[in-house]
């Protein structure tokens, strides 16, 4: 069976010579080497980290593949080729030279719909502390944050949240003005 995927890139570090917008272009090149048959880029987007004062401006942006891999070899791919790239997995939304995130796997929830809410309701205080042990999809905070919304909009606005059962556009619509000036195109 075929699935598109959706991954956010971000990066807040240099590597090599490389700034974080060139280390984003370079990790999508590293998708033709793998499975993943990439559909669409967003534009790149230069925002704050986040949490705010958490380290250098982030570059994000957001891609769609296709592919007949399962949701945690696609996992996988993505942590090989952050690890390509310098990624340390150390202190939870820390700098880092590239983040890649599987934010949603067609209209999967994963591993199920209890433990997906367990993840989406729990407090910012606990986010901090707690790591998932299983990959939750669609990514939990996907909702919350512009710098993920925003890319998605670029190429996926009518994807629909499989548990908020609202498109991107309409979790774009949620964010407040401030949220949406803080990312710049780039």
């Amino acid at each position: 069976m075929i699935s598109s995927a959706f991954i956010a890139l971000g990066s807040n570090l240099n590597l090599d010579g490389f700034s974080p917008l060139n280390l984003l272009k370079e990790a999508i090149i590293e998708f033709d080497k793998t499975n993943l048959q990439l559909q669409a880029i967003s534009r790149f987007f230069k925002n704050p980290a986040f949490p705010i004062g958490s380290g250098p401006d982030f570059v994000n942006a957001a891609i769609k593949v296709r592919t007949h891999e399962k949701a945690q070899n696609v996992m996988d791919q993505l942590h090989a080729i952050e690890k390509k790239f310098g990624r340390s997995r150390g202190k939870r939304w820390g700098e880092r030279t590239l983040d890649l995130d599987l934010i949603a796997f067609g209209q999967s929830i994963k591993p199920n719909k209890s433990a997906y809410l367990y993840w989406h309701d729990l407090n910012q205080e606990n986010q901090i502390h707690e790591v998932p042990s299983d990959l939750i999809l669609p990514h939990p905070r996907l909702h919350e944050r512009a710098f993920v919304l925003i890319p998605m909009l670029d190429i996926a606005p009518n994807w629909i949240h499989p548990v908020l059962m609202k498109n991107i556009s309409q979790l774009c619509d949620n964010l407040s003005n401030e949220e949406i000036s803080e990312l710049t195109c780039i």
